[in-house]
């Protein structure tokens, strides 16, 4: 497992085996976990940060960190049908 996956994992603990089965099998789940580990990473980034527009980056980062985590989600769900693990 990757540091992507992990980031996932850690938000969706209980859908590990349909995130390991979403990531083997689909490129756009694995985009979208690409998308939300970097979008994680510059959240924690920024929020240490001192730079003037630190705020601002923490704002517009924990926004894209939270329409990620809810289209992981809505694709766990419409998986869930299908996927019983």
């Amino acid at each position: 497992m990757n540091d992507t996956e992990n980031h996932i994992n850690e938000r969706f603990p209980d859908q590990k085996h349909a995130i390991d089965r979403l990531v083997a099998e689909d490129p756009e789940f694995l985009a979208l976990c690409g998308d939300y580990h970097a979008c994680v990473n510059a959240l924690r980034y920024w929020a240490e940060s001192k730079a003037p527009e630190a705020k601002t980056r923490v704002i517009e980062y924990r926004t894209l960190v939270q329409e990620l985590e809810e289209e992981i989600k809505q694709t766990l769900i419409a998986l869930k049908p299908w996927w019983s693990g």
